[in-house]
């Protein structure tokens, strides 16, 4: 009887513990115990957005600036375990979850004007349809004179349609208020984290007692590669090419956690000859006290080429090491045989 050949356990990889950076606009690690366990307890849709308070223009239609993720978390970062009795927490930067708080102070919106088209103080629109579905050749027969519509109804046309898909929409446009012809489209990608739910760190809230901060109730991280190749990528092979042969660019805000998960990108040295403007955010925890107040860190040109080979963010493995993957897959109880 041959004996098996034991498979050598991978180390396992350090859970990664990020918890609340901010709640409604407050620093987390600055909230009273008690302010804490009130908005962790609250309804989101009865308390203001800090960022919509400040650009009501682009909050939500019906007017309300209440906020509108449950949960009301802006932000995340990571809370380092102890290493030792009588050590501090030590917490990593933060990175934003909730798009909306790209918003603060307008501070982005300005930085695009200026930097794109010539004007600090640009209008703005948002959601535009940018898709129009093609009719199916059922539809084109049995209407020869109809048309295509648009992905989103436009709203001042009143036009509804059943066929209109959730696709192909640019969320926000910034323009320069004395040349509409001047404008940009503008993507903000917030990042989506994998692990334990939010409500889990709830429980350490409530029952916390203390001058510290809580731990939070669960393990969980930022998941870049979700929010990169499978959400904003997307966005950007979809809707660049056209706007490159309309003469315009894609502005991509994210902050600098985010682009510090990108593979390297090859900058452009002069934003005639780029496709998409990067305006990557950070947050200074210095300036005010109790927030962190939203900084322009840096801006990078690029080609969309190049977008699309920093956000894969990985080479091909080799054929050996694929199928030595594959084979230890295959050896595990759980595979399944037809």
């Amino acid at each position: 009887m041959t004996k098996k050949k034991k498979l050598s356990r991978r180390p396992e990889k350090q859970k990664q513990f990020y918890g609340i950076a901010e709640l409604y606009g407050n620093r987390f690690i600055d909230l009273p115990n008690d302010e804490r366990k009130r908005l962790v307890q609250a309804k989101n849709t009865t308390v203001t957005c800090p960022y919509f308070q400040q650009m009501p223009a682009l909050g939500p239609q019906s007017g309300s600036i209440n906020c509108n993720k449950t949960g009301g978390v802006c932000s995340l970062r990571n809370f380092h375990p102890l290493q030792a009795p009588g050590d501090d927490i030590t917490f990593g930067p933060i990175t934003a979850t909730c798009p909306n708080r790209f918003l603060e102070n307008g501070t982005i919106i300005k930085h695009i004007g200026k930097e794109l088209l010539g004007s600090d103080s640009p209008l703005i629109a948002k959601e535009i349809p940018f898709l129009r579905r093609p009719l199916s050749a059922l539809e084109a027969e049995n209407a020869p004179n109809a048309k295509e519509v648009d992905m989103y109804a436009v709203e001042d046309e009143g036009i509804e349609d059943s066929r209109q898909e959730d696709v192909g929409r640019i969320d926000l446009v910034v323009v320069n208020p004395d040349d509409g012809t001047r404008w940009c489209a503008v993507e903000m990608q917030a990042v989506y984290f994998s692990g334990g739910a939010m409500t889990k760190d709830h429980n350490n809230i409530l029952t916390f007692i203390g001058n510290g901060v809580p731990m939070p109730g669960a393990a969980r991280r930022p998941d870049f590669r979700s929010s990169g190749p499978k959400r904003l990528m997307p966005q950007l092979m979809i809707k660049v090419p056209t706007l490159r042969r309309w003469g315009k660019k894609m502005v991509v805000v994210i902050d600098r956690p985010f682009l510090e998960a990108l593979d390297d990108m090859e900058p452009i040295d002069h934003i005639s000859n780029c496709d998409i403007v990067w305006v990557v955010v950070d947050y200074d925890e210095t300036e005010q006290a109790c927030k962190a107040v939203l900084k322009i860190h840096k801006t990078i040109y690029t080609t969309l080429e190049d977008a699309v080979k920093g956000l894969t963010a990985g080479k091909p493995t080799t054929l050996p090491e694929f199928e030595s993957k594959l084979e230890r897959k295959l050896k595990r109880p759980v595979a399944k045989k037809l």
